[in-house]
């Protein structure tokens, strides 16, 4: 049912080459505040927001993300892995799990800490018809990332990577259709190839936040979350 999302997608196989010298050579998200890795305080965040199940796409040395998940007691979640042999890109990674998703299904990234209510954004998701939602935050409100979602007219017209005119960013929760996923032949795309699709069609509509979000894909972005989770 379409007013019971509770799985979340969390995209775990980038690199983190920006964060190297903090991670250790293993993935970002096992960074380390207070005593406690940052996927551990996604999972949480994520199970205080009503997800009752969580599918981690992994690449970059996932071992090390499966033994964190076995160390880890997140009550009432359930996790599972899926492995890419291969960079897939943003969007291919959904479509490697794509028999383990449910009609419905949020996704978020693995360097991400999102300030908003789930619930919020299934409510207005439900209420829009579209086969896709995503969160955005006007540019003005965060200094160190480049726009790469253009709005006009309440419609999002464009969607891609950096583009300084563009008004708004994208926030790093959206909800999508499973059915969006059968027809896409490729193996290898990114989430953009596929939200530009749904705007041509007009199936694609946007939730705006007004509080920041964080991250640890950046220095800076380490330092400010060490200070937001104390």
């Amino acid at each position: 049912m379409q007013n019971q999302i509770d799985q979340l997608v969390l995209l775990n196989g980038g690199f983190g080459k920006r964060v190297k010298s903090i991670s250790k050579q293993k993935p970002k998200c096992l960074i380390k505040f207070k005593k406690k890795s940052f996927l551990y305080w996604q999972l949480n965040m994520f199970r205080e927001n009503g997800i009752k199940e969580v599918i981690i796409c992994v690449g970059y040395k996932n071992q090390f993300i499966s033994q964190e998940i076995k160390k880890l007691n997140i009550e009432n979640l359930k996790i599972k892995i899926i492995k890419e042999n291969y960079p897939l890109g943003t969007g291919g990674a959904i479509k490697n799990c794509k028999k383990y998703l449910k009609n419905f299904f949020y996704v978020t990234y693995g360097d991400s800490w999102l300030n908003l209510r789930f619930s919020n954004l299934k409510k207005k998701f439900i209420n829009s018809k579209s086969k896709n939602i995503i969160t955005v935050i006007e540019k003005k409100k965060i200094n160190n990332h480049l726009p790469n979602i253009l709005i006009k007219n309440n419609k999002v017209i464009d969607y891609c990577k950096n583009k300084e005119s563009y008004n708004f960013i994208d926030y790093g929760l959206m909800i999508f259709n499973r059915t969006i996923f059968n027809k896409i032949k490729k193996k290898r795309f990114d989430l953009s190839y596929i939200i530009n699709k749904l705007i041509s069609s007009k199936s694609t509509d946007y939730y705006k936040v007004k509080s920041k979000f964080y991250e640890i894909g950046s220095l800076k972005g380490i330092k400010e979350f060490k200070e937001i989770i104390k």
